[in-house]
């Protein structure tokens, strides 16, 4: 192999949210950990032994509280202000190993390696213990000439921890048509549950059967996408890869409520929470968007929604919180009971190049918005913000377990006596 081919690496955190909470707790290094989703509705992250107990992703809470009594296991409400921040370190560390880093998830990057002459293998086992010991992640590292066999590269890596030490390299064709052959179709990248039921009805089972398929008559009868996937089982990169992500094409916020509600205001309230977080996304995207949905559900089902316009795309969270107002009056009704709130922005188009209509005379503030956000990012979420936000927040999700923000609040900071 030229040391000017592309090498793909695949980071992933094992059981990310559970290595987050002990982080800052480590008597709960040898003990069992669960973290639930919003409103500790279901356990959406867990350690090995919860898994060894039967106890599955999505599982709602009420029908594990006995079992996590009986074997002393520790729970915790999501607390994604935390993750997200470990988050950002896990990347900063990856990036002192190359920098070429695609942040993927929450919990996982791709690197890209071009031009490295040493031994790619050894470097990421560094790697892996240097997150190890900065941060006190677990990670498994998979190597390949493309992203999908980085995927698959990953899954060993996870699968058989022990002997292959947390890191598989897929760069041989050797290697790779073992772990293909012995790869279930529908534990490919990009292979759900339905496609995969579709593909073994065409007897294709595994991997390596998908891989020796004619690409181009599965491009014809599913998509591009399945065209793509066999080429990189091939060994031919089709995926880009992508250091920063893209500009998306709507942004959308919505929240359970903690407890249902009926007030028109606490309704007001969390419509205008989740517009804010949707238009601090659109800045920081540098973003505009013309027009706004607001949509509530009801303990009966019903999904009443509003769709408004503004006059000019604008990225002035006051616009769009003015909007709310009228769309809040067309759909609520005082006789329903509400459980779920929720915002997108849609019609969305770069900032940068736009430009105004010169007649109209909505007043634009991105000033005021800068100014905003610049606070905001130092001193903590809503350290400044609109009245309309509130402050009592009935309608708040439930999180009677969630760990502190250590990294993210002044107040939660450890203290050592």
């Amino acid at each position: 192999m030229s040391s000017n081919d592309v090498t793909y690496a695949l980071c992933d955190v094992n059981s990310f949210y559970v290595a987050c909470e002990r982080l800052f707790r480590p008597d709960l290094k040898d003990k069992p950990v669960i973290v639930l989703s919003n409103n500790d509705g279901c356990a959406i992250a867990m350690c090995d032994f919860s898994k060894s107990l039967g106890i599955k992703i999505g599982t709602p809470y009420f029908q594990i509280k006995s079992l996590l009594k009986r074997h002393n296991i520790e729970w915790f409400s999501s607390n994604y202000g935390l993750y997200g921040d470990i988050s950002q370190r896990f990347n900063w560390v990856l990036q002192q190993f190359t920098d070429k880093v695609a942040p993927y998830s929450v919990d996982e990057s791709f690197l890209m390696f071009q031009g490295f002459s040493g031994d790619l293998t050894e470097h990421c086992q560094n790697l892996k213990q240097t997150v190890n010991q900065w941060l006190s992640l677990p990670i498994c590292v998979g190597l390949g000439p493309t992203k999908t066999l980085a995927k698959v590269a990953n899954y060993y890596a996870k699968k058989h921890k022990q002997s292959t030490n947390g890191v598989v390299d897929l760069r041989s064709q050797k290697n790779r048509q073992w772990a293909l052959e012995h790869l279930a179709v529908e534990n490919i990248w990009g292979v759900g549950r339905r496609l995969s039921q579709k593909l073994k009805l065409q007897r294709i089972d595994t991997a390596w059967d998908l891989h020796n398929c004619d690409y181009k008559t599965l491009q014809r009868m599913f998509s591009v996408n399945m065209e793509r996937t066999i080429l990189e089982l091939r060994g031919q990169p089709c995926f880009e890869f992508h250091q920063h992500p893209q500009a998306k094409q709507s942004i959308l916020n919505s929240r359970s409520f903690g407890n249902p509600i009926t007030n028109k205001a606490d309704l007001k309230e969390a419509l205008a929470y989740h517009a804010t977080r949707c238009c601090e996304k659109l800045r920081k995207q540098s973003s505009l968007a013309n027009s706004i949905q607001l949509f509530l559900r009801t303990r009966h089902s019903d999904h009443p929604q509003a769709t408004l316009s503004l006059t000019e795309p604008s990225d002035d969270t006051s616009l769009f919180l003015q909007a709310i107002e009228q769309g809040l009056n067309r759909i609520y009704r005082p006789d329903q009971v509400y459980k779920k709130a929720g915002v997108m922005l849609l019609g969305i188009e770069p900032s940068k190049g736009y430009q105004a209509d010169i007649f109209n005379q909505t007043r634009q503030r991105p000033e005021l918005m800068e100014s905003l956000d610049t606070i905001n990012a130092k001193f903590g979420k809503d350290a400044i913000k609109f009245g309309s936000l509130g402050f009592d927040k009935r309608w708040a999700m439930r999180a009677n377990a969630r760990s502190p923000h250590y990294t993210s609040r002044w107040n939660d900071i450890i203290r050592l006596k």
